[in-house]
């Protein structure tokens, strides 16, 4: 049976899901997080992706992007599993494959849900218990958007992201208000496999 193709659109919101090879870890070293973030990081530069957010679990991986042409979203992705993959094997003395297939993309209604997806990345290190508060995760964006200052690698700001305050500052207030009034209502919502996520208008769009 063929695969359902994903929906990318340039100039949409995206939430984008990658996993270890039969759930097995991705990374296992500092450097191997460093030398991921660093891949993706350098393929952006190339293809033009925005991305507002991301968290790096030891297996799998979640980022909040906006690819801003036609099939950068998935140059960036093959790019970037590619190079990773090469280096991970090599490393460990491995063979055969890293990433479980092709990756899972879910479009996202700005207005509506781009907080929700935001919110649930930055909690992913909380609810598996790793961290108390996302604060203090290493490999995630929340950081860099509470605080204003570039992390791992540059973040951009999406247009609800900079409606949070005038400044700075106000923004990062906000946002970290945000996160932290979390009450469990988006898990349930996110974790449905649906390849958009919006009201019915938005779905409607891309109905085939």
């Amino acid at each position: 049976m063929p695969r359902a193709p994903r929906l990318q659109e340039a100039g949409y919101v995206h939430h984008v899901i990658s996993r270890g090879n039969d759930r097995q870890a991705l990374f296992k070293s500092t450097k191997d997080y460093q030398r991921y973030l660093f891949l993706i990081e350098e393929s952006r530069n190339k293809y033009p992706l925005k991305i507002y957010n991301y968290v790096l679990m030891d297996n799998h991986i979640h980022l909040l992007v906006e690819p801003k042409a036609d099939g950068s979203l998935s140059k960036v992705m093959e790019d970037t599993s590619k190079a990773y993959a090469k280096y991970f094997n090599k490393k460990y003395g491995r063979v055969g494959h890293v990433f479980q297939g092709r990756f899972k993309s879910f479009l996202v209604q700005q207005e509506r849900y781009f907080f929700a997806c935001s919110r649930y990345i930055d909690l992913n290190p909380v609810k598996a218990g790793l961290v108390s508060e996302p604060k203090d995760y290493s490999w995630s964006g929340y950081s860099d958007l509470i605080t204003g200052k570039s992390g791992n690698i540059k973040l951009d700001e999406s247009e609800v992201y900079l409606s949070l305050g005038k400044s700075g500052f106000e923004r990062q207030i906000a946002y970290r208000t945000l996160v932290m009034s979390y009450q469990g209502e988006e898990l349930d919502l996110l974790n449905k496999r649906a390849g958009v996520l919006g009201d019915k208008e938005f779905k409607q769009r891309f109905k085939n």
